[in-house]
């Protein structure tokens, strides 16, 4: 089958591999139909990162959000023929058939079509931090660092959830979307210059950093922030130690809060699909690029480029 190694930083290349991995206890065997690149993809992609990291700890081509159809299955939950969305493991990454455990994927609805599907594994992320580690968003004025595929799914989801008013902060001139996801506005500008000019009466109560990658938005959120304030650390982190404002967070009474998503898969995707389909509509721009697998490395090139009209990149089989 074929699959895509990372060669060098930034360099994917096609390879042929034996596709007899063999199936676990509750393991299912897929497809690939689509695959989407995320953010936290780019690090191992760009050579931020090393090898041993705890998120890439192989060799392949970095991915794992996808949709699949189900090959070969031994889990008593899925069976052949059945198109299921998901996260891959650590040690899985962009091939014709990828292996994954019954406890990382859901079914996706039949309304549903793959394009749709894969932006189901993002947004159900997004969902949990909001429902399960965020307080009551409902009348709270919120900022969300970054105007991304998650950022701009955070601005829906507070919208969703009342927030009163919603900021969003991006260099990358992408205003018009932003309204159309639920922002008020869109701050074209670096989340330093719009924290230094802020306003104590204009701080938001809450701030979500959906960049990750640097330490530097993380303390800017916390400067940036309403006294008593949350902030949330979403984007992904590439080194082990961040250097926070701690006084800052002291004399203010701050909480800053993070995680990645640990919890029940299938019930969080579940959750995902069940709110995509209730704004399909408004999801409708989510995915700007499909790519084809055998123009992979466009893929990722695009994706580590952020510009304007540049939202969820996405490498689509055509079978």
């Amino acid at each position: 089958m074929w699959a895509y190694r990372l060669e060098a930083p930034r360099r994917v290349e096609r390879v042929e591999v034996p596709d007899d991995e063999p199936l676990g206890e509750g393991e299912v065997r897929l497809r690939l139909r689509v695959a989407g690149i995320c953010g936290s993809d780019m690090p191992r992609f760009t050579g931020r990162v090393g090898q041993h990291h705890p998120y890439f700890d192989h060799g392949s081509a970095p991915v794992h959000e996808v949709v699949g159809t189900v090959v070969e299955s031994r889990s008593p939950h899925y069976a052949t023929g059945e198109r299921v969305v998901g996260t891959l493991g650590p040690t899985a990454g962009l091939a014709e058939h990828v292996v994954v455990d019954q406890s990382r994927i859901v079914a996706v609805p039949a309304d549903l079509d793959d394009l749709e599907a894969i932006v189901v594994q993002p947004l159900s992320t997004v969902l949990r931090a909001v429902t399960h580690q965020l307080p009551p968003v409902a009348g709270r004025r919120a900022a969300v660092i970054g105007a991304g595929p998650c950022g701009l799914a955070f601005c829906h989801v507070l919208r969703s959830r009342g927030a009163e008013r919603i900021v969003a902060v991006d260099p990358v001139e992408r205003s018009e979307t932003a309204v159309a996801f639920g922002a008020d506005e869109l701050v074209v500008t670096t989340a330093a210059a719009w924290q230094a000019g802020l306003a104590p009466s204009s701080r938001p109560d809450l701030v979500v950093e959906a960049v990750g990658h640097q330490q530097a938005t993380i303390a800017d959120a916390l400067r940036a922030v309403a006294d008593r304030g949350v902030v949330f650390g979403f984007g992904a982190p590439d080194d082990a130690d961040y250097a926070v404002p701690y006084l800052e967070i002291y004399l203010r009474d701050l909480t800053l809060a993070s995680g990645r998503t640990i919890d029940d898969w299938p019930e969080l995707l579940a959750a995902g699909a069940r709110y995509l389909q209730a704004h399909r509509a408004d999801f409708a721009s989510y995915v700007s690029h499909v790519v084809p697998p055998e123009e992979a490395q466009r893929a990722y090139d695009l994706y580590a480029l952020p510009q304007p009209g540049r939202l969820k990149v996405v490498i689509a089989t055509s079978a």
